[in-house]
Formats: C-alpha cells, structure tokens, sequence
C-alpha cells in the first residue's frame, strides 16, 4: 500500500515574506513622502513663504525695512526686478537699492539656503543720516504652511525648512555709493563694477572694486583702478586702493571710513607721478615745473578733512621768479634764472583754507639752497627763510658777502628772508637788502673828494664843482644804476 502525499496548511507562516512585503510598502511610502516633501517644498520655495521669509530675514539681518520684488524662477535659478531695504536707526546705511538680481540656488544644506553666485545689474547704496526709527524687537518665526501659496505642509516638515542664507558671491556690474551730511553730497563713488562676499555671522562684508569715479568737496575727479575694502555697519576698512588722479597722477592708500554721526576719515595715501601744474594756481604754473610724490593723511569728518604730509618735487625747475631775475643780473650769472632743483620738499599741513609749510628745503647743486617755513591763508602768503649761496657765487655784488651773506654753513654763506604779499604776487626782503649792503659798499669805496661832497649836500653847503669829483659821482650812479631799477 503506497503513501500519500502530505498536503500543505492553508494557515501556514512565512516571515520572509511579510519583511519583504513590509519593506516594500515602507520603501514605497518613503519615496512617496520625499516626493510629496519635495513637491511641497518646492512649492514653498516658488510660493510668498519663500519670499516673505527671504525679506524677513533680510530685515533682522541688515536691520532695515526691506521690499522684494516678485521671484521668478527659471530651473535652479531666480531672478527679481528689484530689492530694496531702508535702513533704521541701527543700520549702517540709509538705502540700498539692486536693480535686476539673478541667483543660482545650490540647495539646503543644514538648514540653510546656499546660493552660490547672485548678478545685480546696479546697486545703489546711500549713506546719511535721515533713516527709519527703530522697530520694536520681533522674532521672525519659521514659515508655516499657512503662510504659503502651494500644498499644505506637515508641521514635521516646517520644522526642516531653512534658517538662514549663505551666499559666496554677489557680482555688481554698476555701482553708485554716495554719503550724505547736513550740507549735501560729501563723497560718491560710481561706476565701479563690485565683487560682495557676505558673511552673516560675523557682519562683514568683503569687497573687491574696478572702474568708476570717486568724487569729493573742492577735490578734482579721482579715477577707481582697483579697491578692497570691508565693510561692517558704519564702519568701511579699506585694506588696499590704487587710484588716478590728474592726467598722470597715482594713489595708493588705506585706512578706515566711518558713517556714524558726521563721519570720519583716517586715510593713509602714498602719491606719485602728480604734475605740479595740476596743483598750483595763477603765475606758479609758469614758474613751477616738477612732478609731486611722498606720503599723505587725511583726517576728520568730510567736509572739514585736514592733509598732512611730505610732499617732495622730482624734476623740479623754478623760473620767472623776480628775485631770481635780480640774483641773476647781480651776480652776471644766467643759471640763477632758470633754476634747476636737486632737491625740493617740504611737510604740509592743509586745513580749510590755510596751508602750512614746514621744514622746506629748495637746492640747486653747486649754486643755492633754501631752507626754512611758510604760511598761506587764503590767499596772503607768509615765509622765514634762509637762503645759502656758494661762496663767491654773490663777488660781482658789492657788499653781499660781507654785509648780506654773513652766515658760513655747509659749504654756504647764508642771509635771512622774509616772504610776504600773495600767491600770485609774492614779495621778498632780500633784493633791498642786497641793494642796500652795494650802495653802501660802494660809497665806502669812494674818493674822500666825493664823500666830502655828500657830507656838504647832507649838511646845506656848496656842491664842490671839480672835473674830478663829478666824474667820480657818474662813476657811482652807472655802478648802481642795475640795483636802483624796478623790479
């Protein structure tokens, strides 16, 4: 008698398979809610909670009242007409304006929006006083689904939802930074194309600036070759700037710009290759030639900025000068007429309209120095100086050196002179001394015949009427006749 066949139990249970089924159904889900968290997701992120939040968060950090424009989304990119944020009592700036923002999205990443590069077409920021009173402290709570134009979103998602934004790199192709004081316009800089990399933590912000125009109160137009600057609230550090001024003129500075009240500047310049004629006015063009080079500091609020500094002169050249047209024609000597600087510089100090000169040396090799200080207010001009010649430069004057040139000092017999009148029109001590020092050298050199005469003339009695003495009395009247012209 055969077997037969056991037949299997209708309730029988196999593990494996529910895993599998379960995992199936779990997996299936999982793809599900990442799809519908995506889809929600971005709905937020192309809906008014993305951009609500974005301008909010924008608000607490650059403390403004801030307007978005509507964001269109294009991929991975999105783009906005405009952007723009009014700065309250606590912000750094007064307005700030970027016209056509583009930006690339790259994702979250813990919780924060990263956005890899943003164009601006122009940005706009201004600098003044005038801004918005302090709002109250607010919170700026997470986006709910209830602030959002896609599908509702589960709270566990909203509890996902971005913090914060981090961008790498803001790229401006026209910018126009002004400051504005109680009595206008004090700096502006425009045209510049810009590099901004924020940092939100910290506040700062770093910026790489070329092209463009810097302009200033009473200043000439200063052309932007290249800036790097940081910035934070009202506080503008500037770690490197090379600038042109003039037809040929370079500057390079650093230093630090504050907003805050009237502002301040501490500026450190180093100036090269100024034409001297760009800085010198009325008949000092003709006179003055050189190119202006040495270090410069400014200070204080715009408006009322003070210059210091050494300003040194290369390829220096002092013609059409009266009193060297006088020195000249005294000692027989034409190089005094076109004079031929070695060395030239002084320290200044420039404050409203007054400059001072100090420590001023002038020197032609072999021929004359001149040492000594200067004040120009307005437009009356001032000066103590020491003039050295070298010895027997002044022998076709009579007298100069042993009544005029007294002082022997390094290789010079020195004189004092004073400088007075206007910029236009200085005047100087010296040319009367020296005609004084030959009249007086020269009449001691006379005949007794003719000093007896001019003793009798002096006292009321009779004029001797020889041959000799009047010849004698020509003689003296050619000999001063150079000194006693006008000059």
């Amino acid at each position: 008698m055969s077997a037969k066949p056991r037949k299997k139990s209708k309730g029988s249970f196999n593990p494996l398979k529910i895993v599998l089924i379960g995992g199936g159904v779990l997996l299936a889900l999982l793809v599900v809610g990442l799809l519908i968290a995506k889809s929600m997701l971005n709905g937020w992120l192309r809906g008014e909670g993305f951009r609500d939040w974005l301008a909010g968060r924008a608000a607490e950090v650059l403390r403004s009242e801030v307007t978005l424009g509507d964001l269109e989304w294009s991929g991975s990119e999105v783009y906005t007409k405009r952007f723009e944020a009014r700065g309250r009592e606590r912000a750094g700036f007064a307005e700030m304006t970027l016209d056509g923002v583009r930006a690339r999205a790259g994702g979250i990443v813990d919780r924060a929006v990263q956005v890899p590069g943003v164009s601006v077409n122009r940005l706009d920021l201004r600098f003044s006083p005038k801004r918005l009173p302090t709002a109250p402290a607010e919170t700026t709570p997470a986006p709910s689904a209830a602030a959002t134009a896609g599908p509702e979103m589960p709270e566990w998602l909203a509890d996902y939802l971005p913090n914060r934004v981090e961008i790498e790199e803001i790229e401006i192709a026209s910018t126009r930074v002004s400051v504005e004081k109680a009595e206008g316009e004090v700096f502006l800089l425009s045209g510049a194309r810009a590099i901004l990399r924020p940092d939100f933590q910290t506040g700062f912000w770093s910026i790489e600036g070329k092209g463009g125009k810097v302009s200033l109160p009473n200043q000439p137009e200063i052309a932007l070759k290249d800036l790097a600057l940081r910035w934070k609230g009202e506080d503008l550090f500037v770690d490197r700037c090379a600038l042109g001024v003039f037809k040929e003129g370079h500057v390079d500075g650093k230093g630090e710009i504050g907003f805050e009240g009237p502002g301040r500047f501490d500026l450190e310049l180093d100036l090269s290759a100024i034409d001297v004629d760009e800085l010198v006015e009325g008949e000092w063009r003709d006179r003055l030639t050189g190119t202006i080079h040495g270090p410069v500091r400014i200070t204080g609020a715009p408006g009322a900025l003070v210059y210091e500094g050494t300003m040194n002169l290369g390829e220096g050249v002092i013609e059409a000068m009266p009193v060297l047209k006088r020195i000249a024609q005294y000692t027989r000597s034409e190089r005094f007429e076109r004079l031929v600087l070695n060395q030239a510089k002084t320290d200044f100090k420039r404050e409203g309209d007054r400059l001072e000169l100090r420590n001023l040396v002038l020197q032609s090799d072999g021929l004359v120095r001149v040492e000594g200080q200067a004040d120009l207010v307005g437009d009356q001009l001032s000066g103590d100086f020491r003039v050295g010649v070298t010895p027997g430069t002044m022998r076709w004057i009579p007298g100069a050196e042993r009544l005029v040139f007294t002082e022997d000092r390094e290789g010079f017999l020195w004189a004092p002179m004073k400088l007075t009148g206007t910029l236009a029109e200085p005047r100087e001590d010296l040319s009367a001394r020296l005609i004084a020092a030959a009249g007086e050298a020269l009449i001691g050199d006379l005949p007794s015949g003719v000093l007896d005469a001019a003793q009798e003339l002096l006292k009321g009695g009779q004029t001797p009427a020889t041959g000799d003495v009047i010849d004698q009395g020509k003689k003296v009247i050619d000999l001063l006749s150079p000194f006693l012209k006008a000059p």
